[in-house]
């Protein structure tokens, strides 16, 4: 549909997107007295750091020194610039790792996990990353406590230290500004506090209106968490999060008005205990919910496509020395999409669909030091769901092992794992409205399971100045399912959801390479992933390999920061990638009001290469013998540099009884922003 173009180009031009992933923070001097004699060693302190196991830990700091588009640097763009993770579109905030589908990775803040954590659908996420302290990125599951899912985990650590003041920082950007400010509460507490809110409109609304169109967006997120740490060895943890967008768009040209409000809330609290001989142990109680409520009218139809999920959750861990045992117990309760269609071709209203579901789980965890050089982690993971009648249960195993050479300069490891998901999250995929939804598994939809391994390297270079990662990787996957249609086929009168998902089962595989420069006043990283998600699916016509939806066969990323050593700091980073394959229609008709569409092969056609460039610089102000201010400074930002013309995608849209199909391509123009910062 026309309107729907218009939507995207507009929510292009004035979001925020993807920002890239920094390999180092600026160099610290390590003085020495030795009988008079002063002793000065230059020391490596990187913000991304590559560890034995594969995982891939951000100090989120290093978002300070490159583009922030609108004033927003996000973290989960970031972690898209990192080998063998990507996006499969420019507005499609979905996160694949190694191949794996968005819903087959989990996003979880202290292992309490989030099911849709995006902003402007998808240029940024709903992190404020100055609440956070790390993100850490697990490209596949790396022990038995990780969650019943395919894929891998990022996992964020809200900031609990302070310096005994209050202390923070705020952002002011073009749509949006934030802050985060710390309190101390006595000696033994801390509340930290962030909020963040939009004013799109308020600085846009003539802009915003464009050929008879106008678009009113706004979106929120605040955290809060309180720390009380009443010994050396144990801490008590409360943490809460609410994020809501609200969106409208109207045309006149069309009659037509589209809107929605969707958003997440979690709470949760931790206890964490780090005793003596090696004992440790956590607790954490926790609530999560997302929901959407999405609707349209054009002309003299209307649509409604309400969903949500919310999870309830107990998990528990002990450890001691080399052995980890834990338990999970989840509840769930899930609003299946349920489109309800009014107006000229048909009308339709389905019930509302609500599923309630418990998944339960036990592991236990060994680390064993065979040799000085050799280790190796074996785990067992047992778990359950229950879905009214219906009752799954998986044994899943792993092993990883890690060899380090001479002075742990470098090492090998090769992990191999089993996993079952019992979660679904389909819908429009793709389409980067907020459409899709979670459901669980059934009779006919049973479990997915992976069993799939890694094989990873890691070299440092000239006394740790340069280092190089590698890794290849093969996944098996049963039971995948796909969305295949278009948003025209919630206009049918019959239409079934469960006639739009067809399943089968696949495997994805690929190469990951990382050569990152971590001293000096040129620091950065570059990387490159070669990988295919290929899928076979059950349907009649349907014979042969199909390329997932989010696939993107190549990829290459480019990060530089440049240390001038005055109170400029420049930056530059550099995204080619393969177009994503889509599945297009070859004719569409209508007959007795109804439409029908013919569509050629699953996913047989691909969007044109992707390529851009942005640029950035800080300029730090000058601090006054104030006190309170640390710093301040403005960063000035252009997204795509080259004025390139992306594929978003695709649109079937519908004027004056006439169906049409045609691309939607990014802005052909670069987007310029500034925003002021101030730490103190």
């Amino acid at each position: 549909m026309r309107f729907l173009k218009k939507i995207t180009i507009i929510l292009a031009i004035i979001s925020a997107h993807l920002f890239p992933a920094f390999a180092q923070r600026e160099t610290g001097e390590l003085n020495v007295l030795l009988d008079s004699v002063d002793i000065t060693a230059s020391r490596n302190a990187q913000s991304v750091r590559t560890m034995s196991d594969g995982s891939v830990r951000l100090n989120l700091d290093m978002l300070d020194k490159l583009p922030k588009i609108m004033g927003n640097a996000d973290p989960i763009s970031y972690s898209r610039m990192l080998p063998g993770v990507q996006t499969s579109g420019e507005y499609n905030g979905g996160l694949h790792i190694n191949g794996s589908e968005n819903s087959h990775n989990t996003i979880s803040v202290l292992d309490v996990p989030l099911f849709n954590v995006n902003h402007l659908l998808g240029f940024f996420s709903t992190f404020i990353p100055t609440h956070y302290s790390s993100m850490s990125l697990y490209k596949t599951p790396q022990s038995a406590g990780a969650p019943n899912r395919l894929g891998g985990e990022l996992l964020f650590v809200p900031d609990s230290e302070g310096d005994g003041r209050v202390s923070g920082d705020i952002t002011t950007g073009l749509i949006s500004s934030q802050g985060t400010v710390k309190v101390p509460i006595g000696k033994k507490s801390l509340l930290t506090a962030s909020l963040r809110d939009s004013y799109i409109n308020l600085l846009y609304s003539s802009w915003l209106d464009a050929d008879g169109s106008a678009l009113n967006y706004s979106f929120y997120d605040w955290n809060l968490t309180w720390t009380y740490k009443p010994n050396d060895c144990n801490t008590i943890l409360a943490d809460a999060y609410k994020g809501q967008d609200k969106a409208s768009v109207s045309e006149s040209g069309f009659g037509s008005v589209m809107g929605g409000r969707w958003g997440n809330d979690a709470e949760a609290l931790h206890w964490i205990h780090d005793g003596l001989n090696g004992f440790r142990m956590k607790h954490t109680l926790f609530h999560s919910s997302y929901g959407n409520d999405f609707k349209g009218h054009f002309e003299d139809m209307g649509l409604s496509l309400p969903s949500g999920v919310e999870d309830f959750g107990y998990k528990g861990a002990l450890g001691w020395r080399g052995l980890s045992i834990g338990a999970d117990a989840q509840y769930y309760r899930m609003t299946l999409q349920s489109p309800v269609v009014t107006g000229t071709y048909n009308e339709t209203e389905m019930a509302v669909v609500t599923k309630t579901s418990g998944e339960y789980a036990v592991y236990a965890d060994y680390n064993w030091n065979v040799l000085d050089n050799l280790n190796v982690k074996m785990g067992l993971r047992g778990s359950m769901f229950q879905n009214g009648g219906d009752q799954f249960q998986a044994l899943d195993p792993s092993v990883g092992l890690v060899y380090f050479g001479k002075g742990e300069r470098w090492n090998v490891s090769l992990n191999v794992s089993q996993r079952n998901q019992y979660l679904f999250q389909t819908g429009l995929t793709g389409s980067g409205l907020p459409t899709e939804f979670w459901m669980p598994a059934d009779a006919d939809f049973r479990p997915q399971s992976m069993r799939g391994v890694t094989f990873s390297g890691m070299v440092n270079l000239l006394d740790g100045r340069y280092t190089v990662n590698s890794s290849v990787y093969y996944k098996k996957l049963y039971n995948q399912v796909e969305y295949y249609g278009s948003m025209i086929d919630f206009l049918t009168s019959d239409y079934d959801i469960r006639d739009h998902l067809i399943r089968g089962d696949g495997f994805n595989y690929g190469l990951d390479l990382m050569i990152s420069k971590n001293t000096g006043r040129l620091t950065g990283w570059m990387g490159y992933s070669f990988g295919r998600a290929l899928r076979r699916f059950d349907r009649e016509g349907m014979d042969g390999l199909y390329p997932a939806s989010h696939e993107r066969v190549h990829e290459l990323d480019m990060v530089a920061v440049y240390k001038t050593g005055k109170r400029w700091e420049p930056s530059l980073n550099v995204v080619v990638a393969s177009g994503t394959p889509f599945t297009a229609p070859e004719y569409f008709y209508m007959l007795n009001r109804n439409i029908f569409i013919k569509y050629g092969d699953f996913n047989g056609k691909h969007m044109n290469r992707y390529m851009r460039m942005d640029l950035s610089v800080n300029y730090d102000l000058k601090v006054r013998n104030s006190g309170f201010i640390k710093s301040h400074g403005l960063n000035l930002s252009i997204y795509n540099a080259l004025c390139r013309a992306n594929d978003l995608g695709y649109r079937l849209k519908i004027y004056k009884d006439r169906f049409y199909y045609n691309h939607v391509t990014f802005m052909k123009w670069a987007l310029p922003s500034i925003s002021y910062y101030c730490r103190f």
